[in-house]
Formats: structure tokens, C-alpha cells, sequence
């Protein structure tokens, strides 16, 4: 890359920045397409920017919460930086990611960010797949496993008399879990899983505890497993299974944690100012309207909602 297609790169995520921040005056529009129209590599420059914006909600949240979430906080140059290298990069930089996203699309069942749905398997366990969520199911005559990829899931495991169907057995990455009789959630974290019983009892096991304890989790009781070792066993709360009723409880949560978990029904990118991201939020929010949400926010909190390309981005900020 020679350097003047750098600092073409560089300007163009300058812009791109500025432009989400808040709508541009006139005379930055003006200024925008005057900069476009005096390069060929300020105008190539440009169409990878929108070509990124696009494609924003296909990269990890990581990448994109860390370039476009916080722009006016202090290390807003670093996240311009970062930016420029995403947009000189391109499909390259985005491939490896895909390649992971595409193992979700290879799932037996999945869901789509926003949906839910029921499936039943071979044995009559009855599932619930929440937004976003990947497993695979394998039954043979030696066992019955389920294996969470990612996101959340319902099961309503009943006892099975045929000697076709051996014990059934959830794996997520730091556990195994082992119902019997059981109605129960699990929660695939980045780093842990959470388990909630809400009827029967499962036996949690993290894949890699130094001693192979059995944690007996009852019903009425939610866990929380790294894959070395149990790191909570508490009383269930409403809050771990209120998105069985299609909604989002909270208590007192930090609006940055809260928005992250509106975010995982949200097709878009939602944003919230540094200058807002710790109010405490809490309600029962119904999951199946975002605009129902934000509204409830705006009419509760001081929070203004604006919207950015139509209402793909969202931005949450202080009145």
C-alpha cells in the first residue's frame, strides 16, 4: 500500500467516525463529497468504508464495539487507527472471522440473531432455541449429546424407558451437563456457561476440574462453570429464564451491560454514549420489539435515542 492510499484510508475512517457520531452539518457534507471527488484513492477509500458499514454486523463484537462503539472517548485516535487497518484490509481480515461465523450455519439446528424457535429430537426432548444460538445433537447407542456452540437454549429432558437412548449429556465449552428428568436453560458465555433448573436436577461437571466433582444443581437453583471449576450456585432468578416469556428482567444493571444484551436481538448496532453507559437500569423488557425498548428508556431514563441509516445504527445519549 503506498502512502497515499494510507492516508486516503486514514481520512475515510476520519469520516466515517464523524459521521456516526451525530449527522453531518451542510457544510461537512459539502466538504465530504469534495474530498471524495479529488482522488481516485479517496473515492476507492469511501466505497470500502461503506463497504465496512455494511458488513458492520458480521464482524465480532469485539472488533466493532472496540472501532465504532466509543469514538469520543479518549483512545478515539487508537480506535481510528484500527479502523483504517479494517478498511485496508478488507475480505482479508474479515475471512477468518467468517469462517468462524460460518460453523453456526453449519449447526444440526440454529437460529438467526432475533429468532426463536422449538425443535424436537429423536428422543422427544423438547428445545428452545433462543436468538443467536448454534447446537449439534448425536444419538447413538452409546449416548445422547448435545453440543452448544453458542448462544442459549431451553430443554425439557423427559426419562426414556427404549435401551435405544443412553443418558443424555450437554456439552458447552467449559461443561458437561447431565439432566435427568430435568426442565433447564444453558447459557453459552464467552468464558462460562450458566446453567438455571427450573424442574428435576442436572449434574454439572466443568471439562476440566482438577478432581471430577459432580455439582447436583436442584430446581429452583442457577450455576455458573468455568471449565476448571464452579464458580456460583445460587438461588434461581427471574432474570435467567424471562426470556422464555419473551422478555428481558433486569435489576439494576449498568446501561452498557444492558444494551449488550439488547444487542443480541438487534439486526443493527447499538451505541451508547460513555457519558450515559453506567445508569442502572431495570424493568421487564419485551424482546420481540427493540423500538419498544428504546422507547421505554427514553420515557424513563435521561437518554435520548437517535438513529443512524435508517435504524440500523442506534445511538443512546445523554438529554
Amino acid at each position: 500500500m503506498n502512502k497515499t492510499s494510507k492516508k486516503s484510508l486514514q481520512e475515510a475512517a476520519e469520516w466515517l467516525v464523524k459521521q456516526q457520531e451525530k449527522p453531518l452539518t451542510p457544510v461537512e457534507q459539502t466538504q465530504l463529497e469534495h474530498w471524495q471527488q479529488s482522488s481516485a484513492n479517496n473515492r476507492f477509500a469511501w466505497q470500502r468504508a461503506q463497504r465496512f458499514i455494511n458488513q458492520v454486523d458480521t464482524l465480532p463484537k469485539d472488533i466493532a464495539y472496540a472501532v465504532l462503539n466509543r469514538p469520543d472517548d479518549k483512545e478515539r485516535r487508537l480506535n481510528i487507527g484500527k479502523l483504517a487497518l479494517l478498511l485496508a484490509t478488507g475480505p482479508i481480515a474479515w475471512g477468518a472471522y467468517k469462517t468462524v461465523e460460518s460453523q453456526h450455519w453449519r449447526a444440526d439446528y440454529r437460529t438467526a440473531k432475533g429468532q426463536m424457535k422449538q425443535v424436537t429430537l429423536p428422543d422427544g426432548t423438547q428445545v428452545t432455541l433462543n436468538t443467536a444460538t448454534a447446537f449439534d445433537a448425536f444419538f447413538d447407542g452409546k449416548e445422547r449429546l448435545l453440543a452448544l456452540r453458542e448462544g442459549e437454549i431451553q430443554l425439557h429432558v423427559t426419562k426414556v424407558t427404549s435401551q435405544d437412548f443412553r443418558p443424555f449429556i450437554v456439552s458447552t465449552q467449559e461443561a458437561f451437563l447431565s439432566p435427568l428428568e430435568a426442565n433447564f436453560t444453558v447459557r453459552q458465555y464467552r468464558h462460562t456457561t450458566r446453567l438455571g433448573v427450573i424442574e428435576g436436577r442436572v449434574e454439572a461437571m466443568p471439562k476440566f476440574a482438577e478432581h471430577k466433582e459432580k455439582n447436583i444443581i436442584l430446581a429452583g437453583h442457577q450455576a455458573e462453570l468455568s471449565d476448571h471449576s464452579l464458580l456460583s450456585h445460587e438461588a434461581l432468578s427471574s432474570d435467567t429464564i424471562s426470556w422464555l416469556n419473551n422478555m428481558l428482567a433486569v435489576h439494576n444493571m449498568p446501561l452498557h451491560q444492558f444494551i449488550q444484551e439488547v444487542s443480541r436481538y438487534h439486526r443493527g448496532l447499538l451505541r451508547v454514549s460513555p457519558k450515559i453507559e453506567n445508569i442502572e437500569i431495570s424493568g421487564a423488557f419485551p424482546i420481540t420489539d427493540i423500538n419498544v425498548i428504546l422507547n421505554m428508556l427514553s420515557n424513563t431514563y435521561p437518554i435520548e435515542i437517535k438513529n443512524h441509516l435508517g435504524n440500523y445504527w442506534i445511538t443512546l445519549e445523554a438529554v
